[in-house]
């Protein structure tokens, strides 16, 4: 009897920390998320990102987490923590639409972070490629195929999702089987499938990933044993190719770090996921209620810490999200003058790079030329190389 009274307070104990834990998360989330990502969005609209196909990408990764809060986090709260609002009578149609997307959501934020890496480590792997033609294009492009490969992929949910049984409480909806057919696919391929999925996705993220690591490697090396480099005169602006690659390079510390943050927080879900639908009888020995609260929250944690990510890895983005506050409070003339001093001084060090480099006759000709004057008129220009 004493064992049993114990097992009882500890039941008791769990199902109220995970109660609480119900409560006051998600809504935590959602404000938290929804105020991150609406600062994503406005950054990537400045001078830093928007002509850039990695804005893109982020925008609508942004835009994809911030409806997945205000729709599907929302509904979860209402039901874990307000059983009552929901009805099982008129919650079927709502549950066919809350599973076709919130899965879709998921799955699209998966699949545009991995086509942001792969972009990503083809810009960084070919420079003067990507200077060519209209990435925006391409990225709006690539957006709109992965959203139907994502609809496609989920559209089951809309004929076999339903309100899950009253004493189901870790969840709203949940499918079930009302076909031989459908039974076969949900519970043999549905699993594998959706697994498959992700595990490419996961590969291709770790590849482009290594990809982006190396070049990173390899830039900082050559700082490190050459410090300037010539570069033999061509057809194409050196200084504005030298740009582009510069702006790439910034950017791969926040893809890297949005990547790892998504595959942390994103594959414990997916396994279990993946157990509760193959392995049930084993899925429901180990406390299948608190097992899924804590991969549900750790997948939409995701969603809000985007933007710390950005800050933490991110010089361009702290400089562009640095500028969005100084025009909220000051307007955007203190803005201008801030453009304007960057633009002297990147002047004075790209005449000083270049002075350096060349004789000391050279040097006090190129004194005497003004800030506009023409550098590629030399057979070799030296470049000085910052990332």
């Amino acid at each position: 009897m004493e064992n049993y009274s114990k097992g009882n307070d500890s039941d008791l104990i769990q199902m109220s920390d995970t109660q609480f834990v119900d409560l006051i998360y998600p809504p935590v989330l959602i404000i938290i998320g929804v105020i991150f990502n609406i600062l994503i969005i406005v950054v990537m609209r400045t001078r830093f990102f928007h002509e850039q196909s990695t804005s893109v990408f982020m925008t609508m990764g942004a835009t994809n987490d911030t409806l997945s809060l205000m729709v599907s986090m929302l509904s979860h709260w209402l039901y874990v923590a307000f059983p009552e609002v929901y009805s099982k009578e008129k919650a079927g149609w709502i549950c066919k639409f809350l599973d076709f997307y919130g899965w879709g959501n998921c799955d699209l934020g998966i699949l545009i972070t991995t086509s942001m890496t792969i972009d990503r480590a083809f810009a960084i792997s070919f420079p003067l490629r990507m200077t060519s033609g209209d990435n925006v294009k391409r990225a709006k492009i690539t957006i709109g195929i992965v959203t139907l490969i994502v609809v496609a992929k989920e559209f089951h949910f809309l004929i076999g999702s339903d309100m899950v049984y009253r004493n189901q409480t870790e969840r709203l909806c949940n499918v079930f089987t009302t076909t031989a057919s459908y039974k076969f696919f949900w519970e043999d391929v549905w699993p594998w499938l959706h697994f498959s999925f992700l595990l490419v996705c996961f590969v291709i993220m770790t590849i482009s990933n290594g990809i982006l690591t190396y070049f990173v490697w390899k830039s900082s090396n050559d700082l490190d044993t050459r410090g300037t480099k010539v570069v033999k005169r061509t057809s194409v602006p050196i200084m504005s190719h030298q740009k582009v690659d510069q702006k790439w390079r910034t950017i791969t510390p926040m893809l890297i770090g949005e990547s790892c943050a998504l595959l942390f927080l994103t594959f414990p879900f997916t396994v279990q996921s993946f157990f509760s639908e193959y392995h049930p009888t084993f899925y429901q020995k180990i406390e299948p209620k608190l097992l899924f609260s804590v991969t549900f929250y750790m997948l939409y944690t995701n969603k809000c810490i985007t933007f710390i990510i950005y800050i933490v890895t991110g010089s361009r983005f702290r400089q562009a999200l640095k500028e969005c506050i100084i025009i909220c409070f000051k307007g955007r003339g203190a803005v201008r003058r801030i453009r304007f001093r960057e633009h002297f001084v990147g002047n004075v060090n790209i005449i000083r790079s270049v002075s350096e480099g060349k004789d000391s006759s050279v040097s006090n000709k190129s004194s005497t030329q003004s800030k506009n004057a023409d550098f590629y008129n030399n057979d070799y220009t030296v470049i000085e190389t910052h990332f």
